[in-house]
């Protein structure tokens, strides 16, 4: 009972910095959807192309995710942060300026690098600046950060495409990171927080006296030796592929299918995007009750996918049941990225390696949305339809069951 005040009270302030860097990193993702129509008219672009403008953003995460989580555990994790953001600013920037496919995308892969940069470094800091108690209840908010941000810019993008174009969309995006990253450096003053993962100075950097070496080869073996971080990055990878090519796609399918407008379409997909911070904070807010379990609220969120997706492409349904089955999928899921969140760092095999089992298990969804709007544009492609493939959407879940089984016997490990 004789800690520090920073002991004793959570650092709200730092924490609701890193969400809000998350939530304009999100943004960059969520400016594809409702353009995507656009981009692939205006560059001619296949459909398994025009899902590669959306998910090559997520290829750095999905090779170096742990890396940069190491990175982040090593050098300073508010210094990895700015860097990201800064990766994102000019990615956008160059993207707004030049209309070519091949710079185009990589301009995508470079904010992708600010994106992993971001979402390995935020919660590092959340850790560090929430008490012990508040913590299921911070990462909860902040696993809000995809589809807050996503929804964001989905619902704004369709009023901005008539009169700016993508690519001015592209630029206002710079804009407002350019804005935010201003705003973070003038107001974001962190101090030492005596409950976070090891003490760090100022800058963000743990204390010069270790010297630590470049990447924690130790820790990572350890890491690498229990399932948890496995169990938890492929599960998430499963999630996420199918999330993410939903909401990639949702604007494209809903033109196509029901002969929606494109503002239309983009504000029903970005209302189905949003619905998932309510199963984030949700998972928050469950995981902080003594008798809620991780398993348990990603078992369940896999057999909601399991009953919903398929019949969002299936013909069993009228068109007017389409997009509540959307909704009712993105908002009970939503459970799940909070679960693995919270996971990773219980089952790291010390502090030391929160970042890297976070970057770990990001590294899963990055996976995930990568290959997630490539697949189902080659779907389409390959079926001929939408409605044709809709069984395809029962095997993710049904893996993921399976893998949560075992991860049930990896989570009692942890108290046994």
């Amino acid at each position: 009972m004789s800690g520090s005040a920073s002991e004793a009270n959570s650092n709200w302030s730092a924490i609701l910095f890193a969400v809000g860097a998350g939530i304009v990193t999100a943004m960059q993702i969520g400016k594809v959807p409702p353009a995507l129509p656009i981009i692939a008219e205006d560059l001619e672009l296949s459909r398994v192309t025009a899902g590669l403008v959306a998910s090559i953003f997520m290829i750095f995460g999905a090779v170096f995710g742990v890396a940069l989580g190491a990175m982040a555990d090593r050098f300073g994790e508010r210094r990895l942060l700015f860097t990201g953001l800064v990766l994102l600013l000019l990615g956008s920037l160059i993207g707004g300026l030049v209309a070519d496919v091949s710079v185009l995308l990589a301009t995508r892969v470079l904010e992708g690098v600010g994106y992993i940069a971001v979402t390995v470094s935020a919660p590092k800091i959340i850790a560090g600046a929430a008490r012990h108690r508040d913590l299921p209840l911070a990462i909860g908010i902040w696993s809000t950060f995809m589809p807050m941000g996503m929804a964001i810019i989905m619902v704004v993008s369709p009023f901005m495409l008539d009169g700016i174009g993508w690519q001015g969309v592209w630029l206002v995006n710079a804009a407002i990171l350019a804005a935010f990253i201003a705003v973070l450096a003038l107001g974001w003053r962190p101090q030492r927080h005596g409950q976070g993962q090891g003490s760090q100075t100022n800058d963000g950097a743990p204390p010069r006296a270790e010297a630590p070496p470049a990447f924690d080869w130790a820790g990572a073996k350890a890491l690498m030796a229990r399932p948890g971080p496995w169990l938890l990055g492929f599960i998430f990878t499963l999630y996420s592929l199918q999330w993410f090519a939903i909401m990639t796609w949702l604007p494209t399918f809903l033109i196509e299918t029901q002969g929606r407008s494109l503002t239309s379409s983009s504000l029903f997909a970005a209302l189905v995007v949003f619905v998932n911070v309510l199963g984030n904070i949700g998972g928050g807010m469950l995981l902080m009750r003594r008798g809620s379990q991780r398993w348990l609220l990603i078992g369940a969120s896999l057999v909601v996918m399991a009953a919903t997706v398929p019949l969002i492409f299936s013909t069993a349904v009228g068109a007017d049941a389409k997009v509540p089955l959307a909704i009712a999928f993105s908002a009970l899921t939503g459970l799940l990225p909070a679960a693995c969140l919270a996971g990773a760092a219980a089952h790291a095999p010390s502090p030391a390696q929160n970042a890297m089992s976070n970057g770990f298990v990001i590294q899963g969804a990055t996976i995930g949305s990568l290959l997630g709007p490539p697949i189902m544009g080659a779907l389409t492609s390959s079926f001929g339809s939408w409605e044709n493939f809709w069984w395809v959407m029962l095997i993710g879940p049904a893996i993921g069951l399976v893998l949560v089984a075992r991860l049930r016997i990896a989570e009692r490990s942890l108290v046994g």
